[in-house]
């Protein structure tokens, strides 16, 4: 009896020692033997647990790698690089000159004009004034106040929107007025900023662009990669102008701009002009070179941007006509 109960106690001391030894994953085979069910259902949850994360750890990549940004994603980008939207609504009034210069296919200069506009922002819109000095060195001053459009030449009060006409500042539609050069030359300053307003549809695609000239000056910019097409429409009830910006993915300032502008005719006029040599100031990035070329790589017209001013106090009053005028479109 003695022996057998000394073996008893060996062989439960040895199923003891062996059941310690017995592997992690025994009680998970045993469970496939007796409920494969369950043991199926651990492993589906578990191949669903990497398989999301998987697929989130890719979706991550993707976002922030290699998707393209959307359109209003990319206006936010190119508004932050240019200043930012903070910093363009607390600008109130200021000043720029713009001096334009036109040359003929051989490339020689034809005409140069120099423009200062001074504008100002009220809770009715822009305010706008320009003071241009024409080829031949004649001083004129176009602006509008509560009675209307005034303009001088030489000091003396002239017709404005003669006098705007002969600048080359007013467009062929039947609706312009003597502020069209000046509304549109605030509207391309204020880009990419302008982007922002309601009814902007705004597109990113990969199309190659209109290609107008037979000579890509983007080859002489420096760009490590392929710019950013954005494309701008607005909505019927905004605008029918159409917009094509070519952005450097880097630093994400616009490098060219295509226009299309839509005719009272319904025909779109395509324009293209190439930013270059951007500066800060005031906080504000923008292009200080503007140039269109002819299809032979010739300079058609320049624009050069100086004396800027973000910080210019300009008064209500600055925009009211001199004493004693009379001249105004309200009296035509």
């Amino acid at each position: 009896m003695k022996e057998i109960k000394g073996k008893n106690e060996q062989i439960g001391q040895y199923q003891k020692d062996e059941k310690i030894k017995i592997p992690y994953l025994f009680d998970l085979e045993l469970k496939d033997l007796t409920d494969p069910i369950t043991i199926r259902r651990i492993r589906v949850f578990q191949l669903v647990l990497v398989l999301s994360a998987v697929t989130f750890t890719g979706y991550i990549v993707w976002q922030n790698v290699f998707r393209s940004p959307t359109g209003v994603e990319l206006i936010n980008e190119m508004v932050d690089a240019a200043g930012g939207m903070v910093a363009w609504n607390n600008i109130q009034s200021g000043q720029f000159t713009r001096t334009q210069k036109v040359y003929d296919m051989a490339g020689k200069q034809l005409s140069e004009q120099k423009e200062t506009f001074y504008f100002r922002k009220t809770d009715d819109g822009i305010k706008l004034m320009v003071k241009a000095i024409d080829n031949e060195g004649t001083e004129v001053i176009i602006s509008e106040d509560d009675e209307g459009f005034w303009a001088t030449k030489e000091s003396s009060p002239t017709d404005p929107e003669s006098i705007s006409r002969d600048l080359g500042m007013m467009c062929d539609s039947q609706f312009c007025e003597p502020n069209c050069n000046m509304q549109m030359a605030f509207f391309r300053f204020s880009m990419p900023f302008k982007l922002t307003d309601y009814g902007v549809k705004p597109s990113v695609n990969n199309v190659s662009t209109l290609g107008l000239l037979d000579w890509n000056p983007l080859e002489n910019i420096d760009l490590d990669s392929d710019p950013i097409l954005l494309d701008i429409s607005y909505i019927p009830t905004v605008g029918k102008d159409k917009w094509r910006f070519l952005v450097n993915p880097e630093t994400k300032l616009i490098h060219k701009v295509e226009y299309y502008n839509k005719s009272d005719r319904g025909t779109y006029r395509p324009e293209e002009i190439y930013w270059t040599d951007h500066r800060t100031v005031d906080g504000i990035t923008f292009s200080h070179k503007w140039v269109k070329f002819y299809s032979n790589g010739k300079v058609m017209n320049e624009y050069v941007y100086s004396d800027v001013s973000f910080n210019n106090q300009v008064d209500e009053d600055f925009f009211k006509r001199p004493e004693g005028m009379e001249w105004s479109l309200v009296n035509n």
